[in-house]
């Protein structure tokens, strides 16, 4: 993971911990998230310095404009993070429907009380 990715990651944990919903197994999801909002960013700049589509001159001298590769990138990144952020239950919608982790106390909490 680069810099940006990395700083990505520890605002995802972050979030999951406050929303009592991180766990171990998500690792690799969360770094995958991570690593796919950093690539949406780079495209971003990109698109914003250069902009969604090109000139280019055609045999016949016309003038067409076609769409930068970057632009279906960022959209197919942003398609894949979108995803991601639902499967964590971090998007509004998902928020419900992931259950939280229970900590450790709570389950030591559930056993005592069973006996």
């Amino acid at each position: 993971m680069n810099k940006h990715a990395l700083k990505v990651y520890g605002r995802l944990v972050e979030f999951l911990k406050d929303a009592n919903k991180w766990a171990e197994a998500d690792v690799e999801l969360v770094e995958l998230a991570a690593n796919m909002r950093a690539e949406i960013d780079s495209l971003q700049e990109f698109i914003d310095l250069h902009g969604t589509t090109y000139e280019v001159i055609t045999r016949t001298g016309e003038v067409m404009h076609k769409h930068r590769p970057q632009h279906q990138q960022l959209t197919d990144a942003r398609t894949r993070y979108l995803t991601i952020l639902r499967d964590l239950g971090l998007t509004p919608a998902a928020r419900s429907k992931v259950q939280q982790v229970e900590s450790e106390e709570n389950v030591l909490d559930v056993l005592l009380g069973s006996k």
